[in-house]
């Protein structure tokens, strides 16, 4: 076990079980909530991976996903009833790289992490529970089709990617929900849910002694076994469309513009990236920034104006999105004001104000046990040091913005998403 010390000054033990398991076990004194978060690598980008003894073999799109729907089925009761009963909050979430099962509980913490390691370590799938959960699937996706900042966000990266599965649907679609077998299941469960591919972090008022006593009890024994090597396909560096346009039954048009850049599996760089597009689209998209202004005094934005950059070592992308009365002018204000960030000088006292936001926000964000567990686990699957952020962040300069600005907004490599009210509707404020 490695002592490690966060910014707030808590100690932050971590280290590996001898089956492979890492963990994180954060105490902090005096907090009622306790929270803990037992995840796997394993997303929806990963539908083609080496089996030992078989080769490659490619399963249908949206298998994790529906994998972390069945993990909950059981023989006999319910696993949402057992966690009630212990006065706890189970949930799961699928990305596009990790599958996580958590709860949050104040009393019963060991018995509600032994009830969650056995429920992620012991699958009950069945012919008849995998045909049922279907049906329920294919009904959530069509469901998502009518969620129109989904539909906007979804088109946007079937712009921006050629192949790179980010752009389909995490849940898959109808068809290859469909084509899901139980054999399929268990192959993919017993490929990426080993503990050399998995992580645990828990906070809270714990003991992090009575913690891996808990998870050692309940975890299958065995040595580390290695986790197949996984298979992406090629993506091109080049957008795949420059605009595309949707209509659903919406009062007011979205639009939506990313920036398409070429990943890093370098975990300093790809953090001191998004540090650093952090603090250029807060120039840009802040409320106190001149441009929001500009573009709000012109109405071609309202409150839903925002952006963001994502990055991991399989994708990485910027997005800006509004709701617009007039998305080609608001293209072209959004494409102007890059250009000015690009050609610079980016202020340094600007840098500087918004260093200290986003400096004071990590350190807040340790009062969020949800948010410090989820962030740890998510930081440890791509490699990116975790604790180093606030060092990565103090050495940024406005230089470092501006170049930024220059290399990962690319206007030449943009796309956009245009999603219109459906023929016959308004515009109206809505």
């Amino acid at each position: 076990m490695e002592k490690l010390k966060t910014p707030t000054g808590e100690d932050l033990l971590t280290g590996y079980l001898p089956n492979g398991l890492h963990y994180g076990i954060l105490p902090k004194r005096g907090f009622v909530k306790k929270y803990a978060v037992l995840a796997t690598k394993y997303g929806s980008l990963d539908s083609k991976f080496e089996v030992p003894g078989e080769g490659i073999v490619e399963v249908p799109d949206g298998i994790a996903h529906f994998l972390e729907h069945k993990l909950f089925e059981e023989p006999e009761g319910n696993v949402f009833d057992r966690f009630a009963q212990l006065g706890a909050s189970v949930n799961a979430f699928t990305s596009y790289t990790q599958t996580a099962y958590l709860f949050s509980t104040v009393d019963y913490l060991s018995e509600a992490l032994a009830q969650l390691v056995d429920f992620v370590t012991h699958p009950y799938l069945t012919e008849e529970n995998v045909e049922k959960e279907k049906g329920i699937i294919v009904q959530e996706l069509r469901m998502y089709e009518d969620h129109p900042d989904r539909r906007l966000h979804r088109n946007l990266l079937n712009a921006l990617y050629h192949e790179n599965h980010i752009r389909l649907d995490i849940g898959g679609t109808p068809e290859s929900v469909n084509r899901i077998t139980v054999d399929w299941l268990m192959k993919c469960y017993r490929t990426f849910y080993q503990p050399t591919n998995m992580a645990l972090f828990v906070v809270g008022d714990v003991s992090p002694e009575g913690v891996l006593d808990v998870v050692q009890e309940h975890f299958p024994n065995g040595a580390a076994q290695p986790v197949g090597e996984r298979v992406y396909p090629e993506e091109p560096p080049h957008i795949n469309q420059a605009w595309v346009e949707d209509r659903l039954s919406i009062s007011r048009p979205r639009c939506a513009v990313g920036f398409k850049n070429v990943p890093t599996s370098d975990g300093e760089e790809s953090l001191r990236r998004y540090l650093t597009m952090g603090i250029a689209w807060r120039l840009i998209a802040a409320r106190s920034s001149p441009h929001f202004e500009r573009l709000y005094n012109a109405g071609l934005i309202d409150d839903s104006f925002g952006a963001s950059f994502s990055t991991t070592p399989y994708y990485s992308y910027s997005v800006v999105t509004s709701q617009t009365d007039d998305p080609e002018r608001f293209v072209e204000e959004i494409k102007a004001i890059v250009r000015e960030v690009q050609g610079g000088p980016v202020p340094e006292a600007d840098v500087e104000r918004l260093k200290r936001q986003l400096y004071g926000g990590f350190i807040a964000s340790f009062d969020s046990l949800e948010y410090t567990a989820n962030s740890y686990i998510a930081h440890y699957f791509n490699g990116t040091p975790y604790l180093r952020y606030l060092s990565i962040l103090q050495s940024i300069t406005a230089q470092e913005v501006q170049e930024a600005a220059v290399n990962y907004l690319d206007l030449e490599n943009s796309a956009v998403s245009v999603l219109l009210p459906t023929e016959g509707e308004g515009h109206g404020q809505g």
